[in-house]
């Protein structure tokens, strides 16, 4: 392992062994490199790999990091406990969850968000409660966050729709995301002899991202240090911008102070120019109160200026972003290598339109996600069903699909009884007194999932699990029914083969064993572990691409009231919404370009917005730049700002009150292209732009 080829502060890092050490690690600092070093350095001292357990965020980045550690000092890294920290919860509640006593048993589903959420609006239902107002989105949040510590107490229905929610998930034999951590702590803070063992067992901990953990996250990780506080945290508090997550940003001073931890800083760049890391810094230092504060330092030259342009339209905003796409893609940019960053998703919309009419490629993050496509979750839950009959819900959801004339009225009956004799539905199939074809229906049900059950148990490839399933079930004939929107589906579903492959590769144990290891997996995927590598530009909002970089990035829609959100400057969590700035522009490898309008049609109202105080804040030393104006909201029909466009054609001399005298060089049906000076260039309007005015000799 060359160590030679890191920095002095880094090498200080990677050798500090004994003891509690706080690594502040700025945007492309070299962060992932520090602490796979470090955990190689520790391996390479003698230290015994299953002794260490080092916790991220993102299965992605867990399975990069492993990638890493391999290839620095070989196999061995392998015995290393490298996960999330949700996956490390459930992997310790397999074995130990017992301990909360006869409700729960090792074979516990992991319920997803969705799941969650309908099994709250069942819990709606079954109480008679309106179901707009007690939404289930809303309810998810806030039971989530009433479980990570961020309020003291729920509303009177709130609480009794929380109660019945997790008496639900445990007479399943369930738990949520928030569960997994919370039963853990339970668990090792009730019964001292299995925290004895785990502070024995694990010497050293190293936490990734640490300044998005939670309250909860941080209790976790006292409780699993040992008393020589090996404990090793890697993270940046200026990219905090999870607070509505529960991140709680003084985590990293809590830590410092508690495990009276030294301090090592990682301010060298090795992601952006010297132009780009100096607006970040600019920017970061108007936050008060920063805790490990530093300036990056650029390893590269200044590179091209930061380019900031204020249009007069949230549509010309949108062209004139694509137009730079198309001149970037021109000098040999992969469209892959170019983001579009915005503050809320709903600012997507005008920039899609653009792309598609400009032909430019484009994919936008946080669609629905190859995890919760129904079709997955369909084959997953048949896999778990012949794992685990007992598995109320995902036997709910599959029951009847395809169809097999098992109707909704059939399947409440199976669960009422099923409850009311503390058995599963599995069970009450056999038992219940149901007369004609719906009987056998039922029974023709449970053969299909012993049948599968007899196949699966037989493989000696597990690739070979979803041919089982698509066969034995009729899900691959219900598919080819469905004609061009069921072949895309059934795409999908052979993606899930990769998923099987790699789990008989990457698990231990026997095929049931790595199977439900797979299965966990499988239910604790987020969005940021869906690898996208085809050549087309990123719209996204920040949040969606933290941990990435690309050669060229746009921030959009930089307006007072929109970033900063309006909500945030109410609230008075402007500093949150200026970490958020920070991490869009250390996102950018070798340009930044920063936009806002002047005018835009937002939420069914024209705003005529003020530029975000981030831009001023950035000291761009662009004289074009203005000072902050209040937001100016009109109400207005569409026929308020249409004008005709017949007056203005091309070749005409117009005027603009900012770019002065200029020729119309192009017209089509919605865009008027207009040629000013050198300095300003060709500039895209709408058709009928009350800015433009014709000359008339």
């Amino acid at each position: 392992m060359d160590l030679s080829i890191l920095n002095d502060n880094q090498l200080k890092a990677v050798k500090h062994i004994k003891g509690p050490l706080s690594v502040v690690a700025g945007a492309g600092s070299g962060k992932t490199r520090t602490l796979t070093y470090r955990i190689g350095y520790l391996i390479n001292q003698g230290v015994n790999p299953l002794s260490i357990l080092a916790v991220t965020f993102t299965n992605k980045a867990a399975r990069e990091m492993r990638e890493r550690v391999v290839e620095l000092v070989g196999p061995k890294a392998l015995d290393v406990t490298l996960s999330t920290f949700h996956s490390f919860c459930a992997r310790f509640l397999r074995s130990e969850i017992e301990y909360l006593g006869q409700t729960y048993n090792r074979r516990f589903l992991i319920i997803d968000e969705d799941d969650s959420k309908q099994i709250i609006r069942d819990t709606v239902k079954e109480l008679n409660y309106d179901p707009n107002r007690y939404n289930s989105n809303r309810l998810k949040s806030l039971f989530s966050k009433y479980k990570n510590g961020q309020y003291d107490e729920l509303e009177t229905i709130e609480q009794e729709i929380y109660l019945k929610y997790n008496d639900y998930l445990a007479y399943n034999n369930s738990l949520d995301f928030d569960d997994l951590i919370n039963y853990t702590i339970k668990i090792l803070k009730e019964n001292p002899s299995v925290l004895a063992y785990y502070n024995q067992y694990y010497e050293y901990l190293l936490i990734d991202e640490f300044q998005d953990t939670n309250s909860v996250q941080y209790d976790l990780i006292k409780l699993l240090s040992n008393k020589e506080k090996n404990v090793f945290i890697v993270g940046d508090p200026d990219q905090s911008i999870y607070a509505f997550r529960g991140a709680n940003y003084e985590n990293h001073e809590r830590f410092v102070r508690e495990f009276k931890a030294e301090v090592v800083i990682l301010d060298q760049n090795y992601r952006s120019t010297k132009n780009i890391l100096d607006a970040a810094n600019q920017l970061i230092g108007h936050n008060k109160n920063r805790q490990g504060e530093k300036n990056l330092r650029s390893s590269f030259d200044e590179g091209p200026k930061v380019i900031y342009e204020q249009r007069d339209s949230d549509k010309d905003e949108a062209y004139y972003v694509a137009r730079a796409i198309e001149i970037i893609h021109q000098g040999h940019t992969p469209y892959q290598n170019i983001a579009v960053l915005y503050r809320s998703n709903a600012l997507s919309r005008i920039f899609e339109e653009a792309f598609l009419r400009y032909n430019i490629p484009y994919t936008v993050y946080g669609g629905i996600s190859f995890f919760q496509r129904k079709e997955i979750k369909d084959m997953l839950s048949y896999v778990r069903v012949c794992l685990f009959p007992q598995d109320n819900i995902s036997l709910k959801r599959i029951i009847n699909v395809p169809r097999r004339k098992i109707g909704q009225t059939t399947i409440t009956k199976i669960e009422t009884y099923a409850t009311i004799h503390k058995i599963s539905m599995w069970d009450a199939i056999d038992q219940m007194d149901i007369k004609g074809t719906t009987k056998q229906n039922l029974l023709d049900f449970k053969e299909i999932i012993i049948k599968m059950q007899n196949e699966i148990a037989r493989l000696d490839d597990l690739i070979y699990v979803v041919d089982l399933v698509l066969a034995i079930s009729g899900y691959k004939q219900m598919l080819n029914d469905e004609g061009n929107e069921g072949k895309d589906r059934y795409e999908n579903i052979l993606e899930l083969k990769s998923v099987f492959y790699n789990g008989a590769i990457d698990y231990k144990g026997t095929n049931l064993e790595k199977i439900e290891q797979i299965l966990d997996d499988m239910a604790l995927k987020t969005d940021q572990d869906i690898v996208e590598d085809k050549d087309t530009v990123k719209l996204a909002t920040i949040h969606q691409v933290k941990g990435l970089e690309f050669d060229c990035v746009f921030v959009v829609a930089l307006e007072e009231g929109i970033f900063p959100s309006e909500t945030a400057f109410n609230s008075g969590e402007i500093d949150e919404e200026r970490r958020i700035c920070y991490v869009a522009t250390t996102r950018a490898k070798k340009r930044l370009l920063l936009s806002c309008s002047r005018q835009r049609f937002r939420f069914g109202q024209l705003q005529m917005n003020a530029p975000s105080r981030f831009i001023e804040e950035m000291n761009l030393e662009d004289d074009r730049i203005q000072k902050r104006k209040q937001v100016i909201v009109k109400e207005v029909a569409p026929s308020d700002f249409m004008t005709s466009s017949d007056d203005i054609k091309i070749g005409d001399k117009v005027t603009h009150e900012k770019y002065g005298f200029g020729t119309v060089v192009q017209k089509d049906d919605n865009v008027t292209r207009v040629a000013f000076s050198i300095h300003h260039g060709i500039k895209l309007f709408t058709n009928g732009h009350p800015a433009l005015k014709k000359v008339i000799n």
